[in-house]
């Protein structure tokens, strides 16, 4: 019972509350939990704002979205479940910084329909799986000397620009193998937890 009202408490920061008159759709069922429609386009309208683009609401962008929040809801579970330490709200102020430094950043703002809590919410959402990921799957992750090579001889090759030695690429090689088995690992255990979670997609909501 806790851990529901744990994870209740965490999904506020970042899930925005359904007013009284608001008539808002479901469009995942994620066990007992639910994310909204409403919610699946204020993640697209802040993407957009972060990318400086039109706002996409098209059926696979709002597909998108919904899987990224589902992934969101899945790793803050785990992270409590299993005594993960994730930052807090209070490192919210520091990642919205950068962009309330621009001059033009309450008009974009308002003109992308979200607000300064919309912004750090959705930062503070990826800087918690990006957490959740390294200190998760990382220590877990080792890379061969063998691994390293095979990596280095399937290099494209070309007599006008040739490859820098091996030496001199290791350390890069190390960081990219380590960087793609961790991403790996994310994604089996997404995979395993979305099974696991039961979710349901409502198709309306992405018509």
């Amino acid at each position: 019972m806790l851990g529901h009202t744990l994870v209740a408490a965490g999904l506020a920061l970042w899930l925005p509350a359904l007013t009284a008159e608001t008539l808002d759709r479901i469009a995942v069922t994620v066990g007992q939990e639910v994310i909204t429609e409403s919610q699946v386009i204020l993640d697209l309208r802040v993407a957009a704002f972060l990318d400086r683009k039109p706002v996409d609401l098209s059926s696979a962008a709002k597909r998108q979205s919904a899987q990224r929040l589902v992934d969101q809801l899945l790793i803050l579970r785990e992270a409590m479940d299993s005594h993960v330490t994730l930052p807090s709200v209070e490192a919210t102020a520091g990642l919205v910084a950068p962009y309330k430094a621009e001059s033009d950043y309450q008009a974009n703002l308002e003109r992308y329909g979200i607000s300064e809590h919309d912004l750090g919410a959705h930062l503070l959402a990826g800087l918690r799986t990006l957490t959740f990921t390294d200190l998760r799957f990382r220590p877990d992750v080792q890379v061969s000397e063998e691994d390293l090579r095979s990596y280095y001889d399937k290099l494209p090759t070309s007599a006008a620009a040739p490859n820098p030695s091996f030496e001199d690429s290791r350390d890069q090689i190390e960081k990219l193998l380590v960087e793609q088995r961790v991403l790996d690992a994310l994604d089996k255990w997404l995979e395993m937890a979305r099974s696991a979670a039961g979710v349901h997609y409502h198709e309306k909501a992405f018509e």
